[in-house]
């Protein structure tokens, strides 16, 4: 069972002395030594250096721009949430934006959002926020009735069905003649998707700490009794067919599946200490909301994310030798009216700003000529509040524009 869970902020610090706590105890928290020993060993192995710093003289350890979920080998929860500018330091907050974060990536539905009165009146760590959305969908395919299919089987039975096997007959039942080794299509529940949701079920009943959740991940396993557990995750999520007439509202429970089976997180890391762990880049959250904001606000033109990449810069022999492939094009019938770059970085003051960013838009100017405009993007913060333009050395226009991540509270994207 899961013990206390501990919240910090995206750059928050995590240590055993009280000192850590003196700023605000989103954006740094005091742990048990078992659980900074924990993280430390994780910090310590190549995935974990991605999630974690080490800070006064290893005294403390910093979160990098991984948010998400951890859960340690002896029970306890680290949770990591973005640093959003103007939130006050919200853990309530952040979490609310980072649920929004995800459902964008994923496509899901806004229905989602669990708005059972179990959950208003209490801190839910992040895991069983995400094992409720599941449970959700699948009481809402139970609601609907489990979808069944004709599976295609083999057996040995003591009357004909389907096709007789002249091979198999032989060779099993030369001594029993009163068989028959048949291959038969048989109307079962037992079909893919639903192998892939009992065995979801059956994996979450052992890492939640959630009494209503465990209760009701045991209840929806026994209600699908006559469902086998999947035995091969990648074959079964392969043969899933959620686009089919019928199968819709299984949707949403198999991208859940997949995230918790396959821990198809960008980031998913376990090790000695780490039990479960998901975990996201703030750099590509940040960039699939920006795309999913654009499309809404350019909905009568093309937007392309990251779709295909042109030849900057190519030798004699005409070799390509370097690529620009920007964050998002946008197109007006064959004209370029916009590109643009994504960048999950804190901007205090110009000098905050990346000469690389700068040269790569140059590029794309170069290349696109876009008609309307070159912009970066970058999140909303103390510094940087309203969008400043630049001139580059030729004429051309660049615009840096401040994302409010808290629009993502207040406005029905």
């Amino acid at each position: 069972m899961s013990k206390e869970t501990f919240t910090i902020s995206e750059y928050g610090l995590i240590g055993t002395d009280d000192l850590v706590e003196g700023y605000n105890k989103f954006t740094s928290r005091k742990v048990p030594a078992e659980v900074f020993d924990d993280l430390v060993k994780f910090a310590k192995m190549d995935d974990g250096k991605d999630v974690f710093t080490f800070s006064g003289n290893g005294k403390y350890l910093q979160a990098k721009s991984y948010v998400g979920t951890i859960q340690t080998n002896s029970g306890y929860h680290i949770e990591i949430l973005p640093k959003i500018y103007g939130g006050q330091d919200s853990e309530e907050s952040a979490q609310k934006i980072f649920l929004e974060l995800l459902r964008i990536l994923y496509k899901l539905p806004k229905s989602i959002h669990r708005e059972n009165a179990n959950f208003q009146n209490e801190k839910i760590p992040i895991l069983e926020i995400f094992i409720s959305m599941f449970l959700d969908e699948v009481g809402y395919i139970l609601k609907k009735g489990l979808k069944s299919d004709y599976i295609e089987r083999q057996d040995n039975l003591h009357y004909l069905k389907g096709k007789l096997l002249v091979k198999e007959q032989i060779k099993r039942n030369y001594i029993h003649k009163e068989k028959f080794y048949v291959e038969y299509d048989e109307y079962t529940p037992n079909r893919v998707e639903n192998r892939l949701i009992k065995s979801t079920l059956k994996y979450l009943a052992n890492i939640s700490s959630s009494f209503e959740n465990i209760r009701l991940l045991r209840m929806y396993q026994e209600h699908i009794y006559s469902v086998e557990y999947s035995q091969n995750y990648e074959a079964d999520f392969r043969k899933c067919k959620t686009n089919t007439r019928g199968m819709e509202h299984y949707k949403t429970a198999l991208i859940w599946a997949k995230i918790f089976l396959k821990k198809e997180s960008f980031s998913s890391f376990s090790g000695e200490t780490i039990a479960f762990s998901i975990l996201y880049p703030m750099e590509k959250l940040f960039e699939s909301y920006m795309e999913h904001r654009l499309q809404m606000e350019y909905q009568n033109h093309q937007v392309q994310a990251q779709n295909g990449e042109e030849t900057f810069v190519e030798d004699d022999a005409k070799n390509k030798l370097f690529g620009v492939r920007p964050d998002f094009i946008i197109k007006e019938g064959d004209d370029f009216k916009l590109v643009a770059d994504a960048k999950w970085k804190i901007i205090e003051e110009n000098s905050s700003f990346s000469q690389n960013d700068f040269y790569q838009l140059f590029a794309y100017q170069s290349i696109y000529k876009p008609k309307e405009a070159l912009r970066l993007y970058y999140p909303m913060s103390n510094g940087f509040k309203n969008p400043k333009k630049f001139t580059y050395f030729d004429g051309s226009k660049i615009t840096a524009v401040p994302i409010n991540m808290n629009d993502l509270l207040n406005i029905a994207y």
